[in-house]
């Protein structure tokens, strides 16, 4: 379709378009941090003298674009690598980190490896420049912390709310749900005002969003808008989670919550995916299938933690469980050397993380003194020998490969099967003075060599011992279990899962960001000293969340439906009078958010009914690896994540707009001439629908919801005009509106 052909006044009468002029990429841009230049990042003890001047201008320009061509194929374009050893934000420079170092590597190259001389190709002022970016990369990475996700959130309700379309908010009314208490209870106390309840096209929309991460079929807007029934929300909820079983036809027997719809478990097993990293480390689709069967028959979330935890396997391909420590398993400088220790910090970090919310990536190489005072209060009253013994409760795992090449997998505990060399600790050629504990098991070896972190401390006192209550396991044989059943027996477990759930539901977490808890600033009766505060909106209704998960066996869909049950989920992202930012921290309104880069495209091929691309859905994905380069690209300028160097984002670019607007990814699937496309569908209705008709059932398939008097004339005017491309460019200036690609 050529767009060029004629004036595209249209979309612009519609209003709102996802576009530089539209304010959403041109702004979002401007919302990322400064930090992503690694030339502003400078104070650094190390860096001193000459070395901490600024590089800027053409030696910028040239650094940047000399690293992405001869560098970023080993090292990545961020300094992260996919194999740990090549790494240039882990502080462990195995050519040495200094400034001369780096230069002399990049004049002389490193015999024996991909890294080659490079002083035929660059002078000596060439070669300073690229050290110095190389340097600060390194050191811009290692500073990152997670943002708080509410300022952003903000920003895009504030811009996003106004233009939706306007109707009249319900009013909230008194429920006797937890949340609502805490949440109302609060805005009442401080007298703040609120948004009212949101309309039916808001809601619907919304919780198909949130449930199964796709968009709602347009005969099933269409029937709950028309529906009369009082209780058609509670009843909508209960469908999407799969909690009507009881209801449905069939032999009583066999219902459960097996019977929940595939969107639901797609979306799930797909958000558990990021979360723990699934990727082809650890035989990414038995890890997906058990992640998607936990999800499909709603298991105890504790459950499965300690399963995942205490598995063991004599291959990794018929262990779905294995996964999870599989995933975290770090290879030495060959395939076949496993790095035991290194293995042991990766799963303590992760595990305290997923699962505590608490963030001990720093305290893995130092002391938080000095480091984190003005980041993390908790945290910078830890010590890294505190890491050791947490890390320590994975001394007897043993992950192998057994064809020391490939992703294949032994997972054991304690004793080893067979005496090869590198399954009794000799990392490339490293000779242990310590023997093997007398449990069999390799234990937690301080002396060990390190691909990943500064080298441990051989004279620290380390044993296993948990990093929240300092409990010691009370049996060295079984100390994975220990380990386990203190973690989902933890108070801090059941509350950091369910703010990690809330989160998703209400875009900003009651403790934010999700996962960097600061334990020491987390009860009002105990308040940290000035100029902290407390870290959580609302304290006591994250206890009461915590509770409430405890006290329903770990069930996370009903603590998904606690939630959207709640008026404070369903309020309105509209709000009409006067409002304020700090407002947004009581939850006095819904949160607008941008969809995920699988759930735009999974919009976008719902509305135009035209897949491709050997790939149906992105979120029925096992791992973030379409097939199709087309769709790949797409994605990951979406911000997809790699699940292994790259986080998921929901920043806005420029890049974005562009290819909502102009890609033939998007443009194909709203041609008439696309076999089985939305437009060609309609258009092939006998009796021909008329123009109003038209236009109402493409406002319902693509943004699900029917269209204003304003909107209804101008597309039924312009559908009059063009007929068949007019139907192309409805549903093409649809799908770049702004409310398209946000959830409001």
């Amino acid at each position: 379709m050529m767009r060029s052909a004629r004036p595209f006044t249209f979309a612009f009468l519609l209003g709102y378009l996802f576009s530089p002029t539209g304010e959403f990429g041109a702004r979002a841009e401007s919302s990322i941090p400064k930090a992503s230049n690694p030339t502003e990042v400078v104070n650094d003890s190390a860096i001193s003298g000459s070395q901490a001047k600024a590089l800027e201008g053409e030696m910028l320009d040239f650094a940047s674009e000399a690293f992405e061509e001869h560098c970023s194929a080993c090292h990545e374009s961020d300094g992260n690598a996919f194999v740990p050893k090549l790494n240039l934000v882990d502080h462990v420079w195995r050519h040495g980190g200094t400034l001369a170092d780096i230069q002399k590597v990049i004049r002389e190259g490193v015999p024996g490896t991909k890294m080659k001389a490079h002083r035929e190709k660059f002078n000596d002022q060439q070669i300073d420049a690229l050290a110095r970016y190389i340097q600060l990369l390194g050191r811009k990475m290692h500073a990152v912390t997670t943002e708080s996700g509410r300022a952003e959130a903000t920003e895009l309700t504030d811009r996003v709310a106004p233009r939706l379309p306007l109707e009249n908010p319900g009013e909230i009314f008194e429920s006797d749900n937890l949340i609502d208490r805490h949440i109302f209870g609060k805005i009442k106390r401080d007298d703040i005002p609120h948004a009212g309840r949101s309309s039916d096209n808001e809601f619907i929309r919304r919780v198909y969003i949130d449930l199964w991460g796709r968009l709602p079929d347009m005969d099933d807007v269409t029937k709950f808008l028309n529906d009369t029934d009082p209780e058609k929300r509670t009843k909508l909820i209960d469908y999407l989670l799969g909690l009507d079983f009881m209801g449905k036809s069939g032999n009583d027997d066999y219902k459960g919550p097996w019977l929940v719809k595939e969107p639901f478990n797609n979306r799930w097993a797909y958000f558990f995916g990021d979360l723990f990293r699934n990727t082809a480390q650890g035989n990414a689709g038995h890890f997906h299938t058990y992640i998607h069967q936990f999800v499909k028959y709603n298991l105890p979330y504790d459950y499965i933690v300690r399963d995942i935890l205490t598995t063991t396997a004599i291959h990794n391909s018929i262990s779905g469980a294995s996964g999870f420590l599989v995933r975290h398993q770090v290879d030495g400088l060959r395939c076949a050397d496993v790095m035991h220790e290194d293995t042991c910090d990766e799963i303590a970090m992760y595990t305290t993380k997923l699962f505590l919310g608490v963030n001990l990536e720093c305290v893995s190489c130092h002391d938080g003194a000095g480091h984190l005072d003005k980041i993390n209060l908790w945290l910078s009253q830890r010590k890294r020998v505190e890491f050791w013994r947490q890390a320590a409760f994975f001394g007897n795992l043993r992950i192998i490969r057994p064809g020391l090449v490939g992703q294949e997998f032994t997972l054991l505990e304690g004793r080893t099967l067979r005496p090869e060399n590198i399954w009794q600790g000799k990392i490339a050629n490293h000779e242990f003075k310590t023997p093997p504990n007398e449990q069999g098991g390799m234990g937690y070896r301080m002396e060990a060599p390190s691909v990943l972190r500064v080298d441990r401390d051989p004279t620290a006192d380390v044993y296993p011992e948990f990093l929240l209550t300092k409990e010691k396991p009370s049996d060295p044989r079984y100390m994975r279990q220990e380990y386990a059943r203190m973690i989902t027996s933890s108070f801090q477990f059941a509350k950091a899962t369910a703010n990690l759930i809330w989160t998703q539901f209400m875009t900003v977490g009651i403790v934010d960001p999700p996962l960097d808890w600061d334990l020491a600033r987390q009860d009002p009766q105990n308040p940290p000293p000035a100029p902290w505060t407390i870290q959580p909106t609302h304290p006591e209704l994250l206890d009461e969340l915590g509770q409430y998960f405890i006290d329903n066996n770990y069930d996370l869909r009903l603590l998904m439906r606690l939630i959207c049950q709640s008026q404070a989920y369903q309020i309105s992202s509209r709000f009409g009078g006067e409002y304020k930012p700090e407002y947004d921290s009581y939850y006095a309104r819904k949160l607008v958010k941008r969809l995920s880069a699988e759930e735009i495209y999974d919009a976008i091929v719902k509305a135009t009914n035209v897949f491709g691309g050997n790939l149906e859905y992105a979120l029925a994905q096992a791992t973030p690896n379409a097939a199709d380069p087309q769709v790949r690209r797409f994605l990951d300028f979406f911000g997809q994540s790699n699940r292994q160097t790259r986080q998921a984002t929901r920043k806005g670019s420029i890049i974005q707009a562009s290819l909502m607007l102009n890609s033939d990814l998007v443009k194909n699937k709203v041609l008439q001439s696309t076999e089985g496309s939305t437009v060609q569908t309609l258009l092939k209705q006998d009796p021909p629908l008329s123009n109003e008709e038209l236009v109402q059932q493409l406002y319902l398939k693509t943004l699900s919801r029917r269209p204003s008097g304003e909107e209804l004339e101008s597309a039924s005017n312009h559908i009059g005009k063009y007929r068949n491309k007019g139907v192309e460019d409805l549903q093409w200036a649809l799908i770049n509106k702004l409310e398209f690609i946000v959830n409001y």
